[in-house]
């Protein structure tokens, strides 16, 4: 690639200010490196030992993918959600298995970098929603508006989020990620396709780039078929105009194909693994709960955990529990909002701030192009909210079914920034103060939310430690001799520090099985103080 071509690759990227993007990446990962630094001292955690544990004996990545494509219809510890069909995402989790193996602070490492990714993408666009929904008037002022220092402030504010860390630090859920990476670089394709085409620039690149990351988001998480019935409906819009409505049908079928794909692919799948999983069959009762009033008050409790508490990083309590990050309901409770302190201040001024600029946003939208645009992250929200309300909250009606299940954040805030950043931007001159004042808002939560993410993942390797110094003993160990033809080892529990035990198995067992199937090991140790120890070799210890 010519300087040239370079060049104008970033430009097309990140705008006109790619070189104050980069800084301003270049400090946000700094800070992310250093609040999410103690997860890499965090070993597997909850269902990532049910997976480890029915894969005990799947050494390589073709073994592993083969026997767990379809993991919710194979799985034999602790089996669930046979609905689900992700291959995709197993696909992910059997390649960290191959690639990584036991060196878990490499599989955290590579969650953290998938936020960090993430982030990268939620600027672009957010710079690309600017673009299209800002008002002419403010256009020429762009440097002075406050727009540029506002997607600052949002993007900080989702990465440095204490509600939503769970995510980014379980390692079993990196699919998740994986899967937010091609929701959002589709719809920066989308975005893209829509400005050319504004621009009266026929181009068709960002057209099948955001039907091929569609596919993919779909074959990893269910949400993703969604996405392409909904891209589809708006691309065939923005394409109507200019190529007539036959062939703006013919785009939202392809993307609408998307779906009847995979639920074909579902449905062979269901008939391959018949008789291996008993099938949930929630259908019904998830249509008869969904006209209760529980319905009600899950929805207003979902709406609150996953788009007001993320304001209130000073209200957030955490702790651990079931190998989860428990975030607690602080503000659906009210326990802590009675005392106004000054980070409380800040906090309501900044939902104030964010409320008033949408509110104002919203009418300008909604009589704009790009309104349907907009709509597209709003629609996402609605329907990942309902995916976990009428499909989770209603079926497992526990008080602890959001604390537990803190990572649903995630998806709901990043959904939730998308649609309330495209009203702040479509603001006019009018707004630059408010703008400006709602970008150091959320750059002050973020700040404090820096801290809360940091002290939440000490504790959480603070209480795994036990667990994390056994295996890391024995990866040191297996890094100095796995290239040895024929090496294996056993090890002496008996003379060892107490090893963790997890479904019937110790945990090194789990995780280091591979070389400790032998009949007869090359080596013997033990584990103690963190150190693996080498005993006298199996046939001396027999004399």
């Amino acid at each position: 690639m010519s300087q040239e071509r370079f060049a104008e690759w970033v430009c097309n990227t990140f705008g006109p200010k790619a070189f104050r993007d980069l800084a301003f990446l270049a400090v946000l990962f700094a800070f992310v490196t250093v609040a999410y630094g103690p997860s890499l001292r965090h070993p597997p955690r909850a269902d990532q030992w049910c997976y480890l544990a029915d894969t005990v004996n799947d050494h390589t990545f073709r073994d592993t993918f083969r026997h767990t494509y379809s993991y919710n219809r194979t799985r034999l510890v602790a089996p669930g959600d046979t609905d689900l069909f992700r291959p995709v995402l197993f696909a992910l989790l059997a390649a960290e298995k191959a690639a990584l193996g036991g060196h878990f602070d490499y599989v955290q490492a590579l969650g953290v970098g998938f936020h960090g990714a993430i982030c990268v993408l939620l600027l672009v666009v957010l710079r690309q929603t600017a673009g299209l929904v800002r008002p002419p008037e403010s256009k020429k002022e762009v440097g002075t508006s406050g727009s540029d220092w506002l997607m600052y402030g949002t993007v900080a504010f989702f990465a440095l989020n204490p509600c939503v860390q769970e995510l980014v630090i379980w390692g079993h859920l990196h699919g998740y990620l994986l899967f937010l990476l091609f929701l959002l670089g589709s719809i920066s394709c989308v975005l893209r396709y829509a400005a050319r085409g504004r621009a009266g620039k026929d181009v068709q690149w960002p057209l099948y780039g955001a039907w091929v990351l569609a596919a993919l988001s779909a074959f990893t998480y269910e949400l993703g078929q969604v996405y392409a019935v909904l891209a589809g409906l708006v691309l065939a819009a923005e394409a109507a105009p200019r190529v007539g409505k036959p062939q703006a049908f013919g785009t939202f079928a392809a993307f609408a194909a998307v779906l009847i794909g995979y639920q074909l692919a579902n449905h062979i799948d269901q008939n391959v693994h018949q008789g291996q999983y008993q099938p949930e069959n929630l259908h019904a009762a998830i249509v008869k709960e969904a006209a209760t009033p529980a319905t009600l008050t899950h929805s207003a409790r979902y709406g609150v955990f996953t788009a007001v508490q993320p304001f209130f990083p000073s209200l957030v309590q955490t702790f651990y529990g079931g190998q989860r990050l428990q975030v607690l309901e602080t503000v659906w409770t009210g326990s802590r909002l009675r005392v106004l302190t000054p980070t409380l201040a800040v906090s309501y001024a900044t939902l104030l701030a964010g409320t008033v600029l949408g509110a104002a946003g919203l009418w300008r939208v909604g009589q704009s192009r790009a309104r349907l645009i907009c709509a597209l992250p709003v629609a996402l929200y609605a329907v990942y909210a309902a995916m976990n309300v009428l499909g989770r909250m209603n079926m497992r009606p526990h008080s602890w079914i959001l604390s537990g299940n803190s990572y649903y954040t995630y998806f709901a805030l990043l959904f939730a920034l998308l649609a309330a950043s495209a009203a702040w931007h479509a603001t006019g001159a009018w707004a630059v103060n408010v703008r400006k004042g709602l970008a150091a808002g959320l750059v002050a939560l973020a700040a404090l939310g820096a801290e809360q993410v940091w002290q939440a993942n000490t504790m959480v390797a603070r209480e795994e430690r036990e667990w994390t110094r056994a295996l890391r003993a024995v990866q040191k160990f297996v890094d100095a001799h796995e290239d040895e033809p024929g090496f294996s080892f056993e090890i002496d529990y008996p003379s060892s520090d107490p090893v963790p035990v997890v479904h019937g198995e110790r945990i090194t067992r789990l995780v280091f099985a591979e070389w400790m199937s032998a009949p007869q090991p090359r080596y013997r140790i033990a584990i103690r103080e963190g150190k693996a120890v080498p005993q006298p070799a199996p046939a001396q210890a027999a004399r």
